[in-house]
């Protein structure tokens, strides 16, 4: 039996798993930069970002922040519902993405983001933007295949 006409819940193919735990990983991390930052934590915001870095998060939009939010707990609960093989991993993963593509697009159009934060912190942002628009689609095509229930 293949994984395209394998009844829901028999089995999980590889593939789910390494896109869930690398998702998980690379979440854990966003979680934590959003704690901290959000928690006002000077000494990591420098650390991390410099010193335009505190100045940049200091005044940030509360409705940026509720797009980070969305983004950041749509990713981490994106893997464990692909892990149960539920069929809400693709609508909140899709979610998650648009919240993620709709900050790229604030940040980088209205906040200076890339002046802010340096082009290292906009590639990497831009890279998990990208990352998450795969995740999507990812469970897209695996809710697609029936494999998600």
């Amino acid at each position: 039996m293949t994984a395209s006409t394998r009844a829901p819940g028999t089995t999980r193919p590889w593939h789910l798993w390494v896109v869930a735990v690398a998702t998980l990983v690379v979440y854990a991390g966003g979680a934590r930069d959003y704690l901290l930052i959000l928690a006002g934590n000077t000494d990591y915001m420098t650390a991390q970002f410099g010193p335009d870095g505190v100045a940049y998060f200091a005044d940030y939009p509360s409705t940026l922040r509720a797009f980070w939010t969305i983004n950041v707990v749509g990713g981490l609960v994106t893997p464990c519902l692909l892990l149960a093989l539920s069929r809400w991993s693709a609508p909140v993963a899709v979610l998650s993405a648009a919240a993620q593509l709709v900050l790229l697009v604030a940040t980088f159009g209205w906040r200076d983001r890339w002046e802010a934060l340096g082009p290292a912190t906009s590639w990497f942002d831009i890279g998990i933007g990208v990352a998450a628009v795969l995740l999507a689609g990812y469970c897209v095509l695996m809710r697609r295949r029936g494999l998600l229930r």
